[in-house]
Formats: structure tokens, C-alpha cells, sequence
């Protein structure tokens, strides 16, 4: 039996075993066909037999023929409106794509910060992390891992005929700081990552907490941006960088040479820039300033009326606008349904009486000191995601984390919060993330290297969200961890 037929079969049985055992501890059997149900969906979404997204839809069946839910209330969930405003974003990112707007951002950032080796890398990480802050991780790094590629090639290539026999860690420490940055960019915005979603849903329906696109970014930019530095230093001390005046020389040479294949600025770029910009600006302003004079408008209301404009505003090519819809079936629909069966799952936990009954399991937990909860909390998020989804992992820990901030007497919000940043770590195996998986075929990583030094940054990362959470969530939500 191949592996894949093994983890096929192992998710319908769990649901069976879970199922056929006399419910514990008082739990009440809705509660216990929801533990059976959700043991099924988190082993398909951790061995992926089948695609994310179609698992995904399991709780569609399960919930309603398990008699946890009614099939119109699980399926009120794939509607949620946060979904949205991410449908929004994926449809920005497709545009930016299509007239590769990225990719001319992305060098110019490179250029005007690229200098020596380090800085070259500090370039290369700074354009990836923002790009990745409004299209998704995976286009980024793809986008940016040839360029990565040869650039590298071109300034080895120069370090060997000024040094030869000198070995250089520059194609190394750059791709990884590419992958690792693509990651890392995603936590600065409500729309960077797809966890963000399930956690801004999440805390919307349960806790009634609106969660604007300017807190977040006051909270998400500088931890990001932290982190980034945080992650350029971590590598350039472990894998030092030999300074080569060619070498530099080539690689500026290089990134000059593909801006002028770029050539001047497009006109569907100037109008791109201008409608996208007004989208942020009103995002930033809108909590701000006028969201409570406009009736019932907020983020995802601003980003569906940008969206819209983009099937309308014409490119300047013939009977062409900045998007039609050929282009636009090519987002990633499938995070879509990833979203709504979170979503559903998280629906399933409070129905059932599943979440009640593990605070009430947690409750021995509240001796224990609220830091030390959540470092283990952070811990065990941050495995998960080496080996998960991250949005499958933010989304079976939502419910499970709020059980548990209701049982040691702490507020939800932090623990929530924590637990969707942590989850888009991930930065120690190669299968962790896209971004690894597309810097690591480059070959110029190995397996041990990227361990080495991801998983450190794992453990960096965490007691930096540690400490941003103690400094600034009380100022930004008025909220204690």
C-alpha cells in the first residue's frame, strides 16, 4: 500500500474510531462527532492525499449527516465577508502580476539598496518582503528566485576569478533570505496571507472584535519589519559574506541590466499604481477618519469597489481593461474554499459544545503563568507549520486556543493573534512553505543549511512576537496578553 492510499484510509478511520468510542468526561456526542470529524480533516490537511481545498469541503457533508450543524449554517461560512476582501487582493496581486508591476518594484528596491554583498541581500529581502505584503508569497518567490538565481551565478562567477579556491555563501545567504523574506512580508498586512482571514473571521463572529486594515498594520509592519532585519543579521552571522569589489561591480550590473529590459513605465502600470494606491490609502484613512460617516462601509466594502474598477479601467491597449476575467480565473480559488471550511470547522467547535468542553478540560492549565502558556503555545504552532499548511494549522488551532483563553482567564484576542503570526513561520524544512520549496530547488541550499538556520529563526521569531505582543497590543487594541 503506497503512502498516499495510507493517509487516504487513515483520515475515515480516525473519524470512525473517535466515533464508535463512548464520549469522556461529560462531552456531549455532537461535541464528540465533531472531535471525530476534525480528526479527519486535520490528518488530510496535515499528509494532503487529497488537495487542501477539497478537503476542505468535508465539513459541507460531515457536519450536517453527523448532526452537528444545519447544512445552510456550515454553508453560511464559505460567504463569510472577509473572504472577500482576500478574493479583492488575489485579484490586485493577478493585476500586478499581469503587467508586472513587481517585478520592476521589486528591482528598483534591489538597486538603489544593493552596494556590497550584504546590502545586495538586504535589497533582494527588502523588495520580497514587500511584494509579498500585497500578492502572495508563492508569485513572489517565484518572481523573485531567478533573478535571485542570477545575480548570484554572475557574482560567484567574479569572486572566483578575483579569489580563486574562496568559497562564498553569497548564493546561499540570498536565496534564503529571498524565501525566508517572501514569508516574513505577509504578516505586515490584513491581505499579506491567508491566515490573516481566518483569524480576522474568526475573532469578527466570536468575539465581535473588528480588526481594521490600519491596526493590523500598525501591529503587523514593524513586527515584520523586525523580523526581517532580525533575519538578514541572523544570516549573514552564520554564513559570513566575502566582500569583492567585481563582485559587487556584476551584481549591480545585473539588476541594471533587467530594468532595461523592463524599459520605461507603461501606462497600465501608472494606472495601476494609481487605483491600488487609493485602495490602501483608503484602508489606512477609513477607520481612521471616515468609515463611520459612509454607512456600513469598511475594508472589505473599499477593496470589492477597487476590484471592480480593475474589470472597468481600460489598460490603454486596445478594448483591454487592467483585468478581465481570463486572467482573473487564475488566482488561487482553491484558498477560497481553504477558508470557508476553517471557518466551518471553527462553526462545528462552538455548535457542538467541543469548545466548552476542552476549556472546561483546560482549566487545570490557569496555574501555570500566562507567558510560559503562551511560548508553548507558540512552540507547538510553529512545528505544526513546519510540516502543515499554515492556513490549515491556523485554522484547527483557532477554535482549541479561544477553549483555552476562556479556561486560564485570559483575554482570546492575544492568544489568537499569536497563534496566526506564528503559523506563517515555518522557516526550518524545505516542505514548510512555498517560498523553501522554490529556494531550496535552486540548489543552492542544502537541507541542513536551511535547518540550521530556520529553525533558528523559528525561535527568534517567537520571542520576538513575544515581546511585541506585551509592548503592542495594549497600545494598538487596549488589550493584555
Amino acid at each position: 500500500m503506497n503512502r498516499r492510499m495510507i493517509a487516504l484510509l487513515s483520515g475515515p478511520l480516525a473519524f470512525a474510531l473517535i466515533a464508535a468510542l463512548p464520549a469522556v468526561g461529560g462531552m456531549p456526542e455532537p461535541a464528540k462527532m465533531t472531535a471525530a470529524i476534525t480528526a479527519w480533516i486535520a490528518i488530510w490537511w496535515i499528509t494532503e492525499p487529497v488537495n487542501l481545498a477539497v478537503t476542505s469541503l468535508l465539513p459541507l457533508v460531515l457536519f450536517p449527516l453527523c448532526g452537528v450543524a444545519a447544512l445552510k449554517n456550515v454553508s453560511g461560512e464559505f460567504g463569510n465577508e472577509i473572504i472577500f476582501l482576500f478574493l479583492s487582493g488575489f485579484f490586485f496581486g493577478k493585476t500586478i502580476e499581469r503587467w508586472h508591476l513587481h517585478r520592476r518594484i521589486a528591482l528598483r528596491m534591489v538597486y538603489w539598496l544593493g552596494g556590497d554583498p550584504s546590502r545586495m541581500v538586504l535589497g533582494f529581502m527588502v523588495a520580497s518582503a514587500f511584494i509579498s505584503m500585497w500578492i502572495s508569497n508563492t508569485a513572489t518567490a517565484v518572481m523573485m528566485t531567478p533573478v535571485a538565481i542570477a545575480v548570484a551565478a554572475n557574482a560567484t562567477r567574479h569572486q572566483q576569478m578575483a579569489a580563486p579556491g574562496q568559497a562564498d555563501h553569497f548564493p546561499k545567504v540570498l536565496l534564503l533570505g529571498v524565501g525566508y523574506a517572501c514569508s516574513i512580508g505577509g504578516l505586515a498586512t490584513l491581505i499579506g496571507t491567508p491566515t490573516n482571514a481566518i483569524f480576522i473571521s474568526y475573532v469578527q463572529q466570536k468575539m465581535n472584535v473588528e480588526v481594521s486594515f490600519w491596526q493590523w498594520f500598525t501591529f503587523g509592519f514593524p513586527f515584520s519589519l523586525t523580523l526581517l532585519m532580525a533575519c538578514w543579521l541572523l544570516l549573514l552571522k552564520m554564513f559570513p559574506l566575502v566582500h569583492n569589489h567585481e563582485a559587487k561591480k556584476a551584481g549591480r550590473e545585473s539588476i541594471r541590466a533587467d530594468l532595461a529590459l523592463l524599459g520605461p513605465v507603461t501606462l497600465p502600470e501608472r494606472r495601476l499604481v494609481w487605483l491600488f494606491g487609493g485602495v490602501i490609502i483608503a484602508w489606512i484613512t477609513g477607520s481612521l477618519l471616515w468609515y463611520k460617516a459612509v454607512p456600513n462601509c469598511n475594508d472589505t466594502v473599499v477593496a470589492v469597489t477597487g476590484a471592480i474598477l480593475l474589470f472597468l479601467i481600460p489598460s490603454g491597449e486596445p478594448k483591454t481593461p487592467l483585468l478581465d476575467w481570463e486572467n482573473a480565473l487564475k488566482i488561487p480559488w482553491g484558498i477560497i474554499l481553504l477558508f470557508g471550511g476553517g471557518l466551518a470547522l471553527a462553526k462545528g467547535f462552538d455548535q457542538s459544545g467541543l469548545a466548552a468542553w476542552l476549556g472546561e478540560l483546560m482549566k487545570g492549565l490557569s496555574t501555570m503563568s500566562h507567558a510560559l502558556i503562551l511560548l508553548t503555545v507558540l512552540t507547538v504552532v510553529v512545528l505544526l507549520s513546519e510540516v502543515a499548511s499554515n492556513i490549515a494549522t491556523a485554522s484547527m488551532m483557532m477554535p482549541v486556543l479561544a477553549a483555552l483563553a476562556v479556561s486560564i482567564g485570559a483575554h482570546p484576542f492575544g492568544l489568537l493573534l499569536s497563534a496566526t503570526l506564528a503559523s506563517s513561520f515555518g522557516f526550518g524544512l524545505p516542505v514548510a512553505t512555498a517560498p523553501n520549496t522554490i529556494v531550496f530547488s535552486s540548489g543552492s541550499i542544502t537541507t541542513r543549511d536551511m535547518a540550521r538556520a530556520g529553525f533558528l529563526l523559528d525561535l527568534v521569531a517567537v520571542l520576538l512576537l513575544l515581546a511585541f505582543l506585551y509592548v503592542l497590543l495594549p497600545v494598538v487594541w487596549g488589550i493584555q496578553i
